[in-house]
């Protein structure tokens, strides 16, 4: 058996829900039951881009030292491997695909049809404490969106009107900086993302090169940056505009500040404190808040992370080890007083009062 150590960062979340007296682990485990709607793993399989054919769900889960564990899947079925064979003969290597077909007996009957997994996240709860090992393809809001389907669309666990987010902790020193000296404007920048680049050929006059063709590439705009511009200048703006050179090589970038007037009321500082601390899914390197009176908090500093060494064997990720680690992790953030455990009670209160 092939075994290896990985360093990983973990990252903490608080789950919010509006309207609810349950907790998400006590939700997930009624759920995920015997004797829920959702036991098999064929219930519980979302396809949330349907034109794709794509599959996000809960696989295996289980109980740990008190918390509910689980992995969340991705596959896109008939989505083929690419591989590479090295051959230190040759000039070139050569590059080419494992198809699910290739995996699949289809004479047996018996055989369960096989897909290769595209990502994995893995997750753990206690109460509404979340502690995730994210992946390249996988992240915080996906699992937040798959919750809110699985609990909220597919077993109807949650009321209409609830919500539910994966909120960020913000460690200590940087809440106790805040609270010093709050804030003063949030800072966000990200570069326009494209799709393409798409190209097609287009019939000319006859050039030097006397081919008659050439190539248009389109780039589509796609991503916050691209959505923050349409919502300030309409759908067309990229035509209006006249940008298409500019997004070849993503070097159109979007920054967004959001401050306040010197006169400002307390509820406007109040908003902008929510603003600092409802960008959870903004990548941390494009958010910089600037803090009354000089200091800057970045985006890293809004999320509480760890790192931890995670077995593997032969490839795979030694589950029950993770899950140990994690459990330990959340425990020492909770002992360290980063983590309070009655401050969900207090925030749901607060939400039901207001």
């Amino acid at each position: 058996m092939a075994q290896e150590k990985k360093r990983k960062n973990i990252i903490y979340k608080r789950a919010e829900i509006v309207h609810e007296d349950n907790s998400l682990q006590k939700l997930l485990e009624k759920a995920l039951s015997k004797e829920g709607t959702c036991f098999k793993a064929s219930d519980r399989r979302e396809h949330p881009n349907p034109d794709q054919g794509s599959v996000r769900f809960i696989n295996r889960h289980t109980m740990h030292s008190g918390m509910f564990f689980g992995q969340l899947i991705f596959f896109e079925p008939g989505r083929s491997q690419t591989y590479i064979e090295l051959d230190d003969d040759a000039d070139t290597y050569t590059i080419d695909a494992l198809t699910p077909e290739s995996l699949n007996d289809t004479k047996s009957k018996e055989q369960k049809r096989k897909e290769f997994v595209e990502s994995m996240l893995y997750f753990g709860v206690y109460e509404n404490h979340l502690v995730l090992l994210q992946s390249t393809a996988l992240k915080s809001r996906d699992l937040e969106a798959h919750l809110a389907w699985l609990l909220g669309t597919r077993t109807e666990s949650l009321k209409n009107n609830s919500a539910l987010i994966l909120k960020d902790k913000p460690t200590e020193e940087t809440l106790k900086r805040i609270v010093k000296s709050p804030v003063k404007s949030v800072h966000l920048g990200t570069p326009v993302e494209t799709f393409g680049p798409e190209q097609s050929e287009s019939k000319l006059d006859e050039g030097p090169s006397g081919t008659g063709f050439t190539k248009a590439v389109k780039w589509i705009p796609k991503g916050i940056g691209a959505d923050l511009i349409k919502a300030a200048l309409g759908e067309d703006w990229l035509n209006s505009l006249k940008l298409e050179d500019a997004l070849d090589e993503a070097n159109l970038q979007v920054n967004l500040e959001i401050t306040y007037l010197r006169k400002t009321t307390s509820t406007g500082q109040k908003m902008l404190d929510n603003i600092a601390s409802s960008l959870r899914h903004i990548e941390p390197d494009d958010v910089k808040i600037e803090l009354n009176g000089g200091g800057l908090v970045k985006g890293n500093d809004l999320k509480l992370t760890g790192p931890i060494s995670v077995q593997y064997n032969n490839g795979l990720i030694d589950e029950s080890d993770l899950y140990n680690q994690m459990h330990s992790w959340l425990l020492q953030k909770i002992e360290q007083d980063e983590i309070d455990l009655s401050e969900i009670d207090s925030d749901s209160t607060n939400e039901d009062d207001a």
